[in-house]
């Protein structure tokens, strides 16, 4: 004998189709949001760094003197100022 459901099965029926809605629309929103951005450029140190065959510990150097430049714990003046420096050693 066949039933008909009940308001209880419905509404968890319901909450069911809309969760998996809702999961569909945050990944394709998310596969949208991502071809939108712009690819990952290497940063043009890293390419000087390489044409310019520096050692790999000098350029791990500059790297981390980089690094606190962009987290703003040395400001642009003295990062040029240890860039130089780091360059004139031999």
């Amino acid at each position: 004998m066949m039933q008909t459901m009940g308001w209880v099965q419905w509404i968890t029926w319901g909450t069911g189709v809309l969760a998996f809605a809702v999961v569909i629309g945050l990944v394709i929103g998310g596969v949208r949001r991502a071809a939108r951005r712009a690819p990952e450029q290497p940063s043009a140190a890293a390419r000087v760094a390489r044409e310019a065959q520096l050692s790999p510990a000098l350029q791990a150097r500059l790297a981390a003197l980089n690094q606190r430049k962009d987290n703003g714990e040395i400001s642009e003046a003295e990062y040029e100022r240890l860039r130089a420096d780091l360059l004139q050693q031999p």
